[in-house]
């Protein structure tokens, strides 16, 4: 009998011209929102690798130099692009996609979309999740909010009842028969945009996030058919019902995400980038501590050197003294960024868990994020991205103040040149994306969110499948 339910819904679907019209427009926004993702990616794949390429041939091919002089020619590295980048690239596109590398400084993240855009972009990059996430829980409601209170409405509940069905089995048909229209559309959007993706860039699938990511959307759509039918069934008349169904798809996609993010940066408020810079500069310069300045640390050092060795002067060394202090001052300075960027990254990761925590109120927001971290695009990722850059910039620097510190001799700065063979000691940048297991610990609290959406919504409907009497 659930299935003749579902049956008949499927059949009034289609004859309702209205609902076609709604579908056609779903499949042209779907459509072009694809194009659009899976012509910048490409672009975009294009544009990083003949940049790495040509940054590496540049590297490679720079003329004979000192050590420090060529370590200044610094490096790029480019966040390696993920396959599911195609259908949500969350964080990406506003964090930029490129990093420079050279001494003494870590760098912030450059060309990002977000800069290049107009204000836009505030309301979302039109990708296949931003369809997923927005458009089609708002089509839900337009096919469950009259699911039914429209029976009442035509007197037809008494006949569908009277033929052996109970009202809770009438509830959860009407739900399935509106969540199975867009989990085949979920369905193949998905295989569709991952296809297409590991055809234009050359990448395998990845079938356990792609499965996961399957998964949750289809939670999110049974989450708004389950909605939209109890609503139904809780308010006598259509218009009512649609009218409370926008409020919630208002509140909880638009304005709840928004509410939660500004209150997150208000407990957790990042310091601005000019008094981040200063910060980073006074400490270098007079020490973490405040009383230890660069001059005082160079001495300590020179003198500590002096006594192991036993000697009078940093000219007898049995090393470069100037590569040693310049790497010693690396280190130091190192250590100032892992603690004013740790608290920068530590503040962001408070502000994600407080949103995933105030945002348990939209269903919205657990998706977004699950999204996210699933294709590769979180806050996490990108943290990740940076630090990944910020240890080969160690690396490299390092390996070039060493050649200084044992090749060279003291004083020789404008003498001595690095040898051709040193800089293609110096590995190419590779960039790591991580699997979903890495990322599913930072996600915990969103598939929570998820669930109890989902069991409470199942809850209310059975109950009301018992407590249901003729209005």
């Amino acid at each position: 009998m659930i299935q003749r339910i579902i049956k008949n819904e499927w059949l009034q679907y289609s004859r309702d011209k209205r609902l076609k019209w709604l579908i056609c427009f779903l499949l042209l926004i779907s459509a072009i929102a694809l194009w659009h993702q899976l012509d910048f990616q490409s672009q975009l794949q294009t544009t990083r690798k003949e940049a790495q390429q040509k940054s590496r041939e540049e590297w490679l091919s720079q003329e004979l130099k000192h050590p420090h002089i060529a370590a200044h020619f610094g490096n790029y590295a480019y966040k390696k692009p993920s396959l599911l980048h195609c259908f949500d690239p969350g964080l990406s596109i506003y964090t930029g996609t490129s990093v420079y590398m050279e001494p003494h400084r870590q760098n912030d993240l450059l060309f990002s979309k977000g800069q290049e855009s107009d204000t836009g972009l505030r309301f979302g990059w039109l990708s296949p999740a931003l369809v997923c996430q927005l458009l089609v829980s708002l089509l839900i409601i337009v096919l469950s909010f009259g699911s039914i209170n429209g029976e009442q409405e035509k007197g037809t509940l008494p006949l569908l009842l009277s033929q052996g069905i109970s009202f809770r089995q009438l509830l959860f048909a009407k739900t399935f028969a509106v969540f199975l229209v867009f989990e085949i559309f979920i369905t193949v959007y998905l295989l569709i945009t991952a296809i297409a993706a590991a055809w234009l860039l050359s990448t395998d699938l990845i079938p356990g996030s792609l499965f996961y990511l399957w998964l949750v959307y289809s939670a999110y759509c049974l989450i708004w058919s389950l909605l939209g039918v109890y609503v139904s069934s809780k308010i006598k008349h259509a218009g009512g019902a649609i009218a409370v169904l926008l409020l919630c798809w208002m509140f909880t996609n638009i304005l709840l995400p928004r509410i939660v993010a500004n209150v997150a940066e208000n407990v957790f408020p990042l310091t601005t980038n000019y008094q981040f810079r200063r910060q980073i500069a006074d400490a270098i310069e007079k020490g973490l501590d405040g009383h230890n300045t660069q001059s005082e640390r160079a001495k300590q050092i020179e003198q500590e050197l002096l006594s192991k060795y036993k000697v009078d002067s940093v000219e007898q060394l049995p090393f470069n003294f100037e590569g040693y202090i310049m790497q010693q001052g690396e280190e130091y300075s190192s250590k100032v960024y892992d603690k004013f960027w740790g608290e920068v990254f530590l503040s962001l990761k408070k502000q994600k868990q407080l949103q995933s925590l105030l945002g348990l109120g939209s269903p919205f927001v657990a998706l977004r994020n699950i999204s996210m971290a699933t294709s590769n695009a979180s806050l996490e990722t990108e943290i990740d991205f940076q630090e990944q850059a910020e240890q080969y910039r160690r690396d490299f620097v390092q390996e070039l103040n060493n050649d200084m510190r044992d090749n060279s001799a003291y004083g020789s700065f404008n003498s001595y040149k690095v040898s051709k063979d040193k800089y293609h000691s110096i590995g190419d940048v590779e960039i790591k994306n991580h699997p979903l297991a890495w990322s599913f610990p930072h996600i915990v609290p969103d598939n929570v969110g998820l669930i109890c959406w989902l069991l409470v919504l199942i809850i209310l409907l059975y109950k009301r499948g018992n407590a249901f009497s003729y209005r």
